[in-house]
């Protein structure tokens, strides 16, 4: 509780250094696009985004909401919902139970973490789905059709791999073998 309050405690103080840009630099959503924004912008915010339900265009900085957070262009920050979170272009972190995006830049976490393109950085979750990942994929069942660096879990699958698998099930198309328990890979 005492590091939410200092992060919105910064968050406000920083109110003032981000007024210039026209964006929300506070907004409240109560579902969906039922929203004040402070100034009166809605759509893109430059700051905190809080709320139960929220949808804004392009967010820079927190977007923290109950049940589902949607930053329809792009966010650079943070993204939190218990139940979903979706952003197209993403650089921090996000987390939700099902967290997804197309291209991304950080540390995506979920029950179900799922990127439709481009991945580097870190992706931990129970189910883990990407198309070209770089980094390290941490869960019980890893999806990428291409890996560039670690996959960690029970499952492992790619078609293409420069990297190592570590887990009960390894499939690397390109692997040492097509399958194999505890490690695959090709370097």
């Amino acid at each position: 509780m005492k590091k939410l309050v200092l992060m919105l405690a910064l968050a406000v103080a920083a109110l003032p250094a981000m007024a210039a840009s026209g964006d929300a630099n506070f907004k409240l959503s109560l579902w969906d696009r039922i929203a004040v924004g402070i100034p009166n912008n809605i759509d893109s915010v430059t700051g905190v985004d809080l709320g139960i339900g929220s949808v804004a265009d392009h967010v820079t900085g927190v977007q923290w909401d109950v049940l589902y957070a949607n930053a329809k262009n792009d966010l650079t920050g943070i993204q939190w919902a218990w139940a979903y979170t979706v952003t197209p272009q993403f650089t921090g972190f996000q987390a939700a139970i099902y967290a997804k995006s197309d291209s991304f830049l950080g540390l995506q976490s979920g029950l179900v973490a799922q990127n439709t393109q481009d991945f580097t950085g870190v992706q931990w979750g129970g189910l883990n789905l990407t198309d070209s990942f770089t980094g390290v994929q941490l869960g019980f069942v890893n999806v990428a059709k291409s890996v560039k660096g670690l996959q960690w879990g029970f499952v492992n699958y790619t078609e293409d791999i420069y990297g190592l698998q570590v887990g009960l099930l390894n499939i690397a198309r390109n692997g040492w073998l097509p399958a194999m328990v505890i490690v695959n890979g090709r370097f």
